[in-house]
């Protein structure tokens, strides 16, 4: 795994800070899967639930949810 130092201003590390208590991270743990998300939004990277759903599964939609079956 490459190792990479960013910069952040002083908000910008209390907001990350905030949002890995929130969800239970560490925040280097926190910071990366904010990049990835970035990443895949943007089209650079497959999302983490296509690498990983077998080809095998299908989604059925039931109303507003969408059920793995």
């Amino acid at each position: 795994m490459a190792r990479i130092m960013i910069s952040l201003h002083g908000d910008e590390r209390d907001a990350l800070l905030i949002l890995a208590q929130r969800e239970r991270r560490d925040p280097r743990e926190q910071a990366a899967l904010c990049i990835r998300h970035e990443l895949e939004r943007r089209g650079l990277l497959k999302a983490l639930a296509e690498l990983s759903e077998p080809e095998s599964v299908t989604q059925v939609e039931c109303g507003a949810a969408t059920t793995r079956c």
